[in-house]
């Protein structure tokens, strides 16, 4: 498949975009003691859990920041192991992802955005994940796999940004109806005043569409 500028302009645009307890009064009091303990538990693992997470976190980020992308990948490790459902796996996730990306190690860079999109509790997350795997993937002119990633977005919140990807990737592919409907969808799903709605509009316009 060949690739004009505007459609190399459009792959570079692509590319660039959070879940937890004998007497009938001495067993009620026992009762509540126990419940008392458990909560108390819980809160402590609560606490413990998210120091633990943020601390590995924070490491992640620390190395990346100063471009020892190796360094990173021990903590990347313990906390993706250890507490794959926390907040913080779910952004280290995106923050390996884009490292890699950006050191050109575009396999490992799709590796922990599907293990992302698959894990991550918080749709927005996972949102985040797809839509930037289905970005590698156009840029690697991968345009079937790139729209079966953004077949179906997680959640209501973003059938806008799904829809308008998938416009863009059937446009890419030269599928102007679609894309057009595509673009259209997007619209329907984006509030009057979202600021994105002009940017969809002047690529539904430039696949021969006409909504407003």
């Amino acid at each position: 498949m060949s690739y004009n500028l505007e459609e190399q302009d459009q792959i570079d645009n692509l590319r660039d975009f959070w879940n937890r307890w004998g007497t009938l009064i001495s067993s009620i009091i026992l009762a509540a003691g126990l419940a008392w303990a458990g909560y108390a538990g819980w809160q402590w693992w609560q606490a413990r859990q998210a120091t633990q997470t943020s601390a590995l976190f924070d490491q992640i980020n620390k190395e990346i920041s100063a471009g020892n992308l190796q360094k990173a990948v021990p903590a990347w490790t313990d906390l993706q192991g250890k507490y794959p459902d926390s907040p913080y796996a779910q952004m280290g996730g995106l923050a390996m992802a884009k490292a890699y990306a950006d050191a050109g190690k575009v396999a490992l860079a799709e590796t922990e955005l599907r293990w992302t999109a698959e894990h991550a509790p918080s749709q927005a997350y996972r949102a985040a994940a797809l839509l930037n795997l289905s970005a590698l993937q156009v840029d690697a002119k991968q345009l079937q796999a790139a729209l079966e990633t953004v077949k179906q977005s997680p959640s209501p919140a973003f059938d806008a940004l799904f829809a308008a990807r998938r416009g863009d990737i059937y446009a890419l592919l030269g599928q102007r109806e679609q894309a057009r409907k595509a673009y259209e969808n997007a619209l329907k799903a984006l509030p009057s005043d979202a600021g994105y709605r002009q940017l969809v509009q002047l690529k539904l316009n430039s696949v021969g569409g006409d909504a407003s």
